[in-house]
């Protein structure tokens, strides 16, 4: 299949956007999909996709509701995953600072 990705591709959190993306990227990669083949199957552009995973875009409702069916999750499931992804890098964020402060 052309597209297919690697085991693992590297996210950041530090953002609730990007932490929305990285989660989208990880279920993709876990189907062993590229991003292509995902915005397609959603209705968006490659570029679109692209983006999104990285956090340079806010999807519609419509597509992430898209993109939560095509992996079988709920709205609700894909976004608390997303919540509780940003949640944990803030606080390894804030104990590190307390650490070198």
């Amino acid at each position: 299949m052309a597209g297919k990705v690697g085991d693992r591709l590297d996210r950041k959190s530090d953002t609730p956007e990007r932490a929305l993306g990285a989660v989208i990227t990880e279920l993709r990669i876990k189907r062993g999909w590229g991003y292509e083949h995902v915005a397609h199957r959603v209705g968006v552009s490659p570029t679109y996709m692209n983006d999104m995973e990285h956090g340079k875009r806010n999807p519609t409702f419509r597509v992430l509701q898209a993109i939560a069916h095509l992996h079988g999750l709920k709205l609700s499931q894909l976004l608390a995953v997303g919540e509780r992804k940003y949640e944990r890098r803030s606080q390894r964020d804030r104990a590190h600072s307390r650490r070198e402060g």
